[in-house]
Parts: C-alpha cells; sequence; structure tokens
C-alpha cells in the first residue's frame, strides 16, 4: 500500500509554537519529533512506500525530519504554490496503477492507542472497490475541523458541524482508480495537465486550489469509527490541552489565584509566572511571547498581516532553522556572542568565514568532521574543538555516515553542556533459554551462559520482552526484574521518540546455535501478523558468529513456484529440492525479508536480530518428532498465504563504508525501515553515539572489556548483552566487537 503523506499546510494559529517557514506539523510536538515524523513512523508497517506532498518553501524541513528514518522508501513531491490538498493526489492518482491501494493520511493529527485494527478495516474497505474514511465523535466546539455527514447512502465533507456529524481523521483508503471515479469529473479533469517533474507539480494551465475533503460527495464510501483517541492541533488552547494530558511543560510555570488561563513555556530554564489572571493565554518561546485573551487569540491572523512587513522575521522563521546542508538552532545570544547548535548531514558541509576581530568555536559532540580550506584539510573526532580566527573561507565537511553534531560558539569559546545524571540506564540482561530439538550446547559450552539443567539449549532471547521469553536484569539496582517491567519502570520516554511509536517493544535480539536444521519457515509481514495473529510480522538480520565447514543456510526458491506444487513437495519430501542452498562463513550477514522461506542449516551458530515477534510458519520438518514422540505442527496455509513464491539469489548483505578512527572502526552491517546495526571493532576506548530517537541494545561478539556510562562500570565479553536509555553517554573501552542495535 502507498500512503499520500499531506505535509503542505500553513497555519498562523499557534503562533509562536510555529511559523510560516516552519508551521505546525513540523513543530515538536512530543520529546523529540513532530506531527509529521509520527505520521510516518505509524505507518511503517502497514505501507511499502511513501509520497509526501508539501509546499516548495517546507523543503529543508521536509528532507532534514525524514532524516530519522533509515530503510523507508518515499519521494517528496513539491507545489510551488498553496494548491490545497486535491490537485497533488489526484495528480499522484494519475501516475498510480488504477488498482492500486493508496492510505491518504493528514499530518496535522496526534494518535494514540490501536492504530492497526482502523487501518486493517479501512484498507478492507479499499480491497473492496470503495472508499473508506476514519471517523470519530466530536468532543469539543473548536472551529478548524472537517466534519463528515452521511444521509441515506451518501457521504459527504462540511467546514460545517450538523446535528449527526462526525470528526474527519484525516485517513483515507482508496485505490487509485476508485478514487479518481469518485472524484468530480470536471475536477479529474482539470487537473489532467498536471505534471510531476523532478519532484515538483507543473502545469501548463491555471490551477484552482481545493481541498480533497470538499470534493467527497458519494455513496461509494464506508465509514470506520476509529478504534484510537484522535486529536487535532487547531490552536494554542488545544494545543495545552494536549500538554496538560501529556504532564509537560509545566515544571517552569506557576498559576497564582488564576482562573482559565493556559501557559505554554517551551523554554526551559525560564520561568514564567501569573498572578490573578482570568481568561488569558500566554505561549513563550526563545524568541518570542504572546499573550491574549482567550476569546481573542484568533486574531493573531489580523495582527501577523498588519504588522508583518516589520516584523517578519519573527513571523516567519523559528530559532530552529532546516537548511540544505542540516539543521542550525541559536541557543544564546547576546552582543558579544552567539551559541548555535549545528548538525551536519551525512557527507554534507558547512560553510562559514569570520569577521575580524571574531574567533570561531567548534566544539564536536558527536560524529567526525574534516576541516577545509583553499590550503588544508584537518580531520577531528569526538570531543575535539576547532578554533578559527582568520578572515579566511572555510568548510565543516562531514565525513561519516551519521549527522553531525557541533555546538558554535562565536567570540567565546565557553560552551556549557548540561548533563542530567540518570541512574540505570545502562543494564546487563539475563536471556530466556529455549531448548528446541534442533539445538546444540554452544550457548552453554562457548558464551558460557548459565543454562542450568537444560542439555540442549536452541536460542538464548538476549534482548525481549516479548511474553513468550522475556529477557531479565543481571545487577544493579533492578537485579532480577522481568525486562518489561524494567521498562515500564524507567518510562516511554527512555526508548527514544521512534521507539514510542510502537504498541510493543519492537525489538528482539537472539543467539541462535543450530545443531541440527531448523525447519523451513516463513514469517508474515506486519499487516498479515497483526491482523491474524495480533503481533508484529518478522523481518530479521542474521550475523553468523562460526560456522561448521559445511554449514549453510536456506534463503528463498531457485525458480518461481506454485502452492500446488509446494502441497506435493511437502507431502512427498522434495521440498529441499527448490530452495537456494547458502554456504557461509564466519562474519556473514543476511537480511530475511518477510515472506521469504528460510531455515538455518546445521553448524550454524548466529546472532539474530529481528521485530519482536513469535510468529512463524513452519512448512517442512524432515519428519521429525518432538521429546514427545509427536510431529511437530505445520502452518501450511497460513505460510502459502504470505510466502513469496518467486525465484531470487540470495546476496549477502552488503556492509556500508567502514569509518576508520583511532582506536575504533564502525561499519554499519545492517539497516532496514525498522532497525540498524553497526558493528564496533574497539581497541582502545570508543564513545557511542548519543541520541534522542531511539534506545541501543549492545552485543559483544569477539574479546572483553568495559561498558560504562558515568554513572556504572560493568564489565563485558564475548556473549553479553546490554540495553542503553535513549540519550545515556556509553563508552566501550577494551578490545572487542560489538553490535549496537537501535530502531
Amino acid at each position: 500500500m502507498k500512503c499520500l503523506v499531506l505535509a503542505g499546510g500553513s497555519s498562523d494559529r499557534l503562533w509562536p509554537l510555529s511559523r510560516r517557514e516552519y508551521p505546525k506539523q513540523f513543530m515538536e510536538i512530543r520529546e523529540g519529533r513532530s506531527m509529521f515524523q509520527e505520521t510516518i513512523l505509524r505507518n511503517i508497517p502497514f505501507c511499502d512506500e511513501f509520497v509526501i506532498l508539501t509546499n516548495k518553501r517546507y523543503e529543508n524541513v521536509v528532507k532534514g525530519q525524514l532524516q530519522a528514518f533509515q530503510g523507508v522508501k518515499y519521494s517528496v513531491i513539491f507545489e510551488n504554490e498553496a494548491l490545497k490538498t486535491a490537485p497533488p493526489v489526484i495528480a499522484v492518482a494519475h501516475m498510480c496503477v488504477l488498482n492500486e491501494q493508496l492510505l491518504i493520511v493528514s499530518s496535522e493529527c496526534i494518535i494514540d492507542g490501536d492504530y492497526a485494527t482502523s487501518i486493517a478495516k479501512v484498507k478492507e474497505v479499499a480491497l473492496n472497490n470503495r472508499m473508506g474514511i476514519i471517523v470519530c465523535e466530536p468532543t469539543n466546539n473548536r472551529t478548524g475541523y472537517n466534519f463528515i455527514n452521511k444521509r441515506g447512502n451518501v457521504v459527504s465533507c462540511s467546514y460545517k458541524k450538523g446535528k449527526h456529524s462526525l470528526w474527519d481523521c484525516g485517513i483515507m483508503a482508496v485505490k487509485a482508480g476508485v478514487l479518481l471515479k469518485i472524484l468530480p469529473a470536471k475536477t479529474v479533469e482539470n487537473c489532467n495537465e498536471i505534471k510531476i517533474e523532478n519532484g515538483e507539480i507543473v502545469s501548463d494551465s491555471i490551477v484552482t486550489p481545493i481541498s480533497l475533503a470538499k470534493l467527497i460527495h458519494t455513496d461509494k464510501c464506508d465509514l470506520i469509527t476509529a478504534t484510537f483517541n484522535w486529536t487535532r492541533i487547531t490552536d494554542i488552547s488545544s494545543y495545552y490541552e494536549f500538554l496538560d494530558k501529556q504532564t509537560k511543560n509545566n515544571s517552569n510555570t506557576v498559576s497564582h489565584n488564576c482562573k482559565d488561563v493556559e501557559i505554554v513555556n517551551t523554554v526551559e530554564r525560564r520561568l514564567i509566572v501569573a498572578n490573578k489572571l482570568k481568561n488569558i493565554v500566554i505561549v513563550n518561546t526563545r524568541d518570542a511571547v504572546f499573550v491574549s485573551d482567550k476569546s481573542s487569540e484568533a486574531d493573531i491572523k489580523e495582527i501577523m498581516q498588519q504588522y508583518y512587513p516589520f516584523k517578519k522575521s519573527y513571523f516567519d522563521i523559528q530559532p530552529l532553522r532546516y537548511q540544505t546542508w542540516g539543521m542550525e538552532e541559536t541557543l544564546y545570544t547576546t552582543d558579544w556572542v552567539t551559541v548555535t547548535k549545528l548538525v551536519i548531514y551525512p557527507r554534507a558541509s558547512y560553510e562559514f568565514k569570520c569577521g575580524e576581530g571574531y574567533v570561531a568555536n567548534f566544539l564536536i559532540m558527536r560524529g567526525a568532521a574534516r576541516l577545509e580550506s583553499e590550503v588544508d584539510e584537518i580531520d577531528y573526532d569526538v570531543d575535539q574543538t576547532i578554533v578559527v580566527s582568520d578572515g579566511a573561507e572555510y568548510r565543516i565537511f562531514n565525513k561519516g555516515k551519521d549527522n553531525l553534531l557541533l555546538v558554535y560558539t562565536l567570540k567565546n569559546s565557553n560552551a556549557i553542556k548540561d548533563t542530567h545524571v540518570r541512574n540505570d540506564m545502562l543494564v546487563k540482561l539475563a536471556p530466556a533459554f529455549k531448548d528446541n530439538l534442533w539445538g546444540g550446547t554452544r550457548i552453554r559450552d562457548v558464551l558460557h551462559k548459565n543454562v542450568g539443567d537444560m542439555k540442549i539449549i536452541a536460542e538464548s532471547w538476549e534482548l525481549s520482552a516479548h511474553p513468550n521469553g522475556e529477557a531479565h536484569i543481571d545487577g544493579g539496582l533492578f537485579d532480577g526484574m522481568s525486562f518489561t517491567n524494567y521498562l515500564k519502570t524507567i518510562g516511554r520516554e527512555s526508548l527514544g521518540w521512534k521507539a514510542q511509536g510502537y504498541e510493543m517493544f519492537p525489538l528482539m535480539i537472539k543467539f541462535i546455535d543450530a545443531k541440527q536444521n531448523l525447519s523451513i519457515q516463513v514469517h508474515p509481514a506486519d499487516e498479515y501478523a497483526l491482523s491474524v495473529e495480533g503481533e508484529y510480522g518478522k523481518n530479521e538480520m542474521w550475523h553468523v558468529l562460526e560456522a561448521d565447514e559445511d554449514a549453510c543456510l536456506y534463503i528463498g526458491f531457485n525458480r518461481d513456484v506454485t502452492a500446488e506444487e509446494l502441497r506435493k513437495r511437502i507431502k512427498d519430501d522434495t521440498l529441499m529440492e527448490v530452495l537456494n542452498r547458502v554456504p557461509v562463513k564466519k562474519g556473514d550477514t543476511y537480511f530475511l525479508k518477510a515472506g521469504t522461506v528460510h531455515a538455518i542449516g546445521a553448524g550454524c551458530f548466529i546472532c539474530e536480530i529481528q521485530q519482536s515477534s513469535n510468529v512463524t510458519y513452519r512448512l517442512y520438518d524432515y519428519g521429525r518428532k518432538d521429546k514427545n514422540g509427536k510431529k511437530r505442527e505445520l502452518h501450511i496455509d497460513k505460510a502459502l498465504d504470505v510466502l513469496n513464491m518467486k525465484a531470487m539469489v540470495p546476496h549477502e548483505h552488503r556492509y556500508g563504508e567502514a569509518q576508520v578512527y583511532s582506536e575504533y572502526v564502525k561499519t554499519v552491517i545492517g539497516e532496514c525501515k525498522y532497525f540498524t546495526v553497526t558493528q564496533y571493532y574497539v581497541d582502545g576506548e570508543c564513545l557511542l553515539p548519543i541520541t534522542d530517537m531511539s534506545f541501543q541494545s549492545v552485543v559483544v561478539i569477539e574479546g572483553e572489556g568495559t561498558i560504562s556510562d558515568g554513572n556504572v562500570s560493568k564489565p563485558c565479553k564475548f556473549g553479553d548483552t546490554f540495553f542503553i536509555a535513549a540519550k545515556d553517554c556509553v563508552t566501550v573501552k577494551g578490545k572487542l566487537k560489538v553490535l549496537v542495535s537501535s530502531v
């Protein structure tokens, strides 16, 4: 399914939180992410491709915020003039195969709760050649909403609320061809000349701006009641209401003897005190303050129009600015010093020139940089400082594959870094063990795991919050606590904002010791697994730790097959003849996409990084019997539902370019939209990247050393697994090789 994300809207009613160059869909709505980013995140399990429709003026913002998502297939289509939503959507629909399913979503709403059920229902409507729209009951009388009305079998949309109107949640599923038939023929015809060239909408004729919702008037539409909580941020009051629910941003405000006063304060080190006020809204940002009677809050549009020529920079631009090379945010400024946070994208450059009498100081917080000038090039690493005081032209080049973070101080070299002490954000994990009949003893004999009386240990679930096999905390304040309870204790914020978009903890890491072949099996993708099994699907990565001389993997079919042929081959024990046999050695890495038939062959010792799922459909098990003398269950019908029956040629996963530093080498060895895996070979000391996007998991696959975050220091050796909360600063020391995973 293709997801069309509507992200071109502009809104003045949230000023000064949003600006004309930085509208509400892009402003931070929860810690570290925007409504636009949440829209992408929650639809990743259901959509294979994203098309973002937005205004050209937001190009840098969109591309910057998409940097957070690895392995996601997307394209961005820009409009140079505001066309509203219908013309761009129609243009994309014309480009699609008529039978292609489209999920059209707004990026200006907040969703919490059971999203998957609603999407499954609305997709089913679309499969039946109808339009599906998700709706919910209105809960207030604010303006700025679209309302859905149904009279008889006819569904229409209006900006005015009727007696039985429902809120339009901004989520629609429909096939491209059905959409073009449902919309007014004249409007569709007027959009026929629209073309998309080099990612931009162009037309030889005038295109009339019109919203998609305004065109809905059809009897070919079904309404789906939302199974989630839906919030639309339309003004300061609705934003304040949302903040109050989140119990956030109230620690630096005081309301004394006030009535109906709403205070939104986004500046952490500034206190706002309101005394004996009534019906007032106060909004404080780093560079602007808005104070208004609540009943006149909407006057901000008129105010902006009247004073725009004189205060343009305040109305248009906020302290966080997206550029082609990255992002810059003014943290502090006076007449003699300016402190700015810079984020430079991979392989991009920040150009600067010091004026006479100025000193530029760049402290590298994360990543690796190269200072380039006409006469020299110098490499810098984390915690090193670049100092420039002459008037020459310079470029700071990000030579890594991750964002480069710097604190740039002009004139003054003292940049203060706040550190918030948090305890037990770095923990060692004790795994859950599985004694499947095909297992061996390497988890006990090589990794020296405490497996008790178990004779066969097929798997150790190292990082797992799955109910079928939870890890536990090993040592420290939370010693013996289940991993799930530990996560509840430290709070969802400690998972990072990308992980918070998942209803369940999203990642699982295992060691797998195959003394015998595993069954021939397949895993479903998210959509099928969520609707049929009630849990995530399973995309996985295999990294070979050890392999016997004749060890192999089985991945995919060596020719096209049919369901009928597979049933026959399973019955007559010839299924192996149509599978690809892939010899493997230590250090090999393979990605297994959901729907791919596969098996780990005898003699393989594997580290598996996967989505947190235990959904496996067994096709063939060699006629083996379990310890009770019974043949293990096969799941042939479900397997055939999800199986990719086309021929494929398995390839070892291609590693990213190795980044070589003085005491470690860093290489991305696996990346998909669900997780990223980076291998570090450390011979000395390595500071892992600090991120607010995701937790990290460290698995030691060779050697030994220590791992610490300033609060605790723990020894680590081959086979140990650690969980690191988001934003924790962790250092690995010793001579060892580790895999660091994140979502």
